[in-house]
């Protein structure tokens, strides 16, 4: 059993809410990494966030960007979708915020899969690297920050999922938290 941590050793997740709309646009117009196309609309209830957050440090609570789960599908997939401001967030937080985001898919929604869909801008931020499986890339997909881009699509499975936190996650809860405890506090809202 897995339990939803909201919280590493350098971020919080804040619990996110309407009224922070304007602060996400705001985000996506200085990260310059989402691709709006206004002509293409959406399936029904395919962009409806099951888990909003806002992603703060620790040490300050300066806040950093923010992350979410989105589109369930009767399939049992789920996306997650993180974004930071650049001129705030320090290496290596991405992905963390990741991590905490695919355990909290995890451990309270009944997913079988979540899946994440980045282009090469923010493969530092997020620690992928060239041993990372992604399932896909669509060439030349996103327009930003002057060109195209392609937009690579990543996803891990519920088992897959259980074996990972077990071996490669060593020092991203502060310690002596485990993925597999309940965490000491609810998460305060603020």
């Amino acid at each position: 059993m897995i339990f939803p941590h909201t919280a590493s050793r350098r971020i919080v997740l804040h619990p996110a809410s309407g009224t922070d709309q304007a602060g996400f646009a705001q985000i996506f117009v200085r990260t310059g990494v989402e691709s709006v196309r206004p002509a293409v609309r959406a399936a029904r209830g395919t962009m409806r966030a099951h888990a909003a957050f806002h992603v703060s440090t620790t040490a300050t609570n300066e806040r950093l960007g923010f992350a979410g789960l989105h589109a369930l599908d009767p399939a049992g997939h789920v996306r997650c979708a993180v974004y930071l401001d650049p001129q705030r967030a320090r290496l290596g937080v991405g992905s963390e915020a990741i991590l905490l985001m695919i355990n909290y898919a995890f451990a309270t929604l009944n997913v079988e899969r979540v899946i994440g869909q980045t282009t090469e801008a923010s493969f530092t931020s997020f620690g992928i690297t060239g041993g990372d499986r992604e399932i896909g890339a669509l060439h030349d997909h996103m327009y930003f920050r002057g060109r195209l881009w392609d937009l690579h699509n990543f996803e891990i499975e519920r088992p897959k999922w259980e074996e990972y936190i077990d071996r490669n996650t060593t020092g991203v809860l502060p310690p002596p938290l485990s993925w597999r405890a309940a965490p000491p506090r609810p998460l305060e809202v603020s």
